[in-house]
C-alpha cells in the first residue's frame, strides 16, 4: 500500500473510531468526500432551507430544514446504526444540528467544514444546478494577447452554480462599470473555459487572477468583499 493511500486509510479509521465514541468530526471537504465514498450506508443531511437546497446540493443529500418546528423529530427518524453526514451553507446551522443529533443519541456524526460554500468552491460534485453549456469565448492565444496588450487585467474565474461566485458577482459587475478604462476586468466561465483553467492551474472557485504588463502578479481564492477586491485591483 502506498504511503499516501495508507495515510488516508488510517485517517478514515481514526475518524470512524472517534465517531463511535460520540465525538462529532468537523472535517475538510476532501475528508468528508472520502468518508462518504467509503461508508456503505451514509445518511447525508442538508439542513438548509428548501429554497437553498433546490439551488444546488450534494449528490444523494436529504433536506431536513433546521428551521422546521419538528426538526428534532425529523432527525430522530434517522438510523442510529448508520453514520450521519451533515452540512449547511457555511457551518453555523450544521453545528447546531450536530449538537441536536448527539442529544438524540447519535454517535457516528460528521460535519462538513465550510459547508456547501466550501464544497462548491472546490468544484466538487453537486446536483440540482444548471451548469453552463456556453461555448468557449477564449482561446489561449486570445487570452495571452489580451494580458500582453493591457497593462492591468483582473480575471474572475467563476461558475453559475458556485455559491461564493454568485455572492461576489454583483460586486464584480459594479467594479467593472466603475473602473472601465482603468483596468480590464474579465469573467471566465469555468464550465466553458477548460483549457485556461488547466493553463493557470485553477481547481477552486472563485479564483481571482491579476496580471500586470503580461505577468501574473497575484492570485486569490475564495470570496472577497468589495474592499478586498478594490485593494486587490489597486
Amino acid at each position: 500500500m502506498k504511503l499516501h493511500s495508507f495515510t488516508k486509510y488510517a485517517l478514515v479509521l481514526s475518524l470512524s473510531f472517534l465517531g463511535q465514541l460520540g465525538m462529532a468530526q468537523t472535517v475538510s471537504v476532501d475528508t468528508f468526500s472520502t468518508m462518504l465514498k467509503q461508508s456503505q450506508q451514509p445518511q447525508l443531511i442538508d439542513v438548509r432551507t428548501p429554497t437553498e437546497f433546490a439551488e444546488g446540493h450534494l449528490p444523494n443529500a436529504v433536506n431536513i430544514n433546521s428551521q422546521r418546528t419538528d426538526f428534532s423529530q425529523a432527525l430522530g427518524e434517522l438510523d442510529k446504526t448508520k453514520p450521519v453526514f451533515v452540512y449547511c451553507l457555511s457551518g453555523g446551522r450544521s453545528k447546531r444540528a450536530v449538537d441536536k443529533l448527539h442529544e438524540l443519541g447519535y454517535t457516528d456524526v460528521h460535519e462538513l467544514k465550510g459547508g456547501y460554500l466550501k464544497w462548491s468552491s472546490r468544484m466538487m460534485p453537486v446536483e440540482g444546478v444548471n451548469r453552463s453549456n456556453a461555448n468557449p469565448q477564449w482561446t489561449t492565444a486570445r487570452f495571452d494577447s489580451l494580458i500582453q496588450k493591457e497593462p492591468l487585467v483582473f480575471v474572475d474565474v467563476y461558475a453559475s452554480w458556485c455559491a461564493p461566485c454568485q455572492k461576489m458577482a454583483p460586486i464584480i459587475d459594479k467594479l467593472s462599470e466603475e473602473m472601465a478604462g482603468k483596468v480590464t476586468i474579465v469573467k471566465l466561465n469555468a464550465d466553458a473555459e477548460k483549457p485556461l483553467m488547466t493553463a493557470y492551474g485553477v481547481d477552486e472557485l472563485p479564483t481571482l487572477l491579476v496580471f500586470r504588463n503580461g505577468k501574473l502578479v497575484n492570485r486569490e481564492i475564495g470570496f472577497r468583499d468589495e474592499a478586498a477586491l478594490r485593494a486587490l485591483i489597486k
